[in-house]
């Protein structure tokens, strides 16, 4: 992207509900404890748009009803404390569990991907002199940045290497009319979201882009975080929605329905966090297999989950401020 038009997770994992039992026990259910984070003065809103480990990117700002936000932000969280924040530029989109965060600034007169220190200052990543403008949009663990870069009307998604310092590579992009960078695990695996018409692809490690199939005439798939080649989303088409899960060749393993409205994490043990509608209520949800393994009964139904923890027993998202649930028995 070559300005962020979208909200993108990186998946932390997803925090599962349920603490592993001996065999022939019933596993016991978490309460769920909420933890705010902490916030600049004089705001009342804020929101996550990467988050992996202890830390998080996103924004904050001043919401006075309606559709606009008004002195928006940039912040840097470290296990829910501010660390970085009243950043109008560069703009911040993603973190990893190192802390190295990744985003876009403007200089001299041109919007450029960069690294982001501490005291929000920004580091340009090279780049062809060929590209209008680029971006960097995502990051893992390992150090590797994705973004795009911006060439007449088309869009390139291009990745920094971190086992090749100072380096890039222009990797083979679909052939469609817009792309947003949705998330990279850990693997080097690439998925993005495009017009609603066509949906979402994945990139393998084979180097291939396949579009993520969807039930039903019309459908498509919509991708929301990416681990391990494990990918969760929504399908749509025409008369439903569904949570979705796919493999990292696209094919769809699972459609969750009963309400089921959209996945959006990714636990280390394979449980998926994502919302659901219980009656008319929007609720967060975990499920595994499918199944619903905790109805989040003690967590706010405002809540959104983004990410969450590799031990599978936190919860970080957001529910109008950036928040985070703890699992306790």
């Amino acid at each position: 992207m070559s300005t962020r038009r979208a909200i993108v997770t990186v998946a932390l994992g997803v925090a599962v509900s349920l603490v592993s039992a001996p065999a022939g026990q019933a596993e016991a259910a978490c309460t769920w404890t909420k933890t705010a984070w902490e916030m600049p003065a004089n705001t009342n809103y804020g929101w996550l748009v990467g988050t992996n480990g202890k830390y998080a990117v996103g924004g904050t700002g001043y919401w006075q009803g309606g559709p606009n936000i008004t002195n928006r932000r940039g912040a840097l969280w470290e296990n829910g404390k501010l660390v970085l924040q009243g950043v109008e530029k560069p703009n911040l989109y993603d973190v990893n569990a190192s802390g190295l965060v990744v985003g876009q600034d403007i200089i001299a007169s041109k919007w450029v991907g960069v690294k982001v220190a501490r005291d929000g200052s920004a580091t340009v990543l090279p780049s062809n002199p060929a590209w209008e403008s680029f971006s960097a949009d995502l990051v893992n663990n390992a150090g590797d940045i994705v973004g795009t870069a911006d060439v007449g009307t088309r869009e390139t998604v291009v990745v920094w290497p971190a086992s090749a310092p100072g380096t890039y590579r222009e990797l083979s992009t679909p052939d469609v009319s817009s792309l947003t960078l949705v998330d990279v695990d850990e693997q080097g695996r690439i998925v993005v979201d495009t017009d609603s018409s066509t949906g979402g692809f994945v990139r393998d490690t084979d180097g291939q882009w396949r579009k993520l199939a969807a039930p039903g005439p019309g459908g498509y798939g919509t991708p929301q975080a990416i681990r391990d080649g494990r990918v969760v989303g929504d399908v749509h088409d025409s008369n439903s929605y569904a949570a979705a899960e796919w493999n990292a060749q696209g094919a769809l393993v699972r459609t969750i329905r009963n309400g089921a409205l959209s996945a959006k994490a990714i636990g280390g043990k394979g449980t998926v966090g994502g919302q659901r509608y219980v009656g008319t209520t929007r609720r967060p949800v975990l499920w595994r297999d499918g199944v619903v393994v905790d109805q989040l009964a003690t967590v706010s139904e405002f809540f959104t989950v983004h990410g969450i923890s590799d031990d599978e027993r936190t919860l970080v998202g957001s529910e109008g401020m950036p928040a985070h649930y703890t699992c306790t028995l």
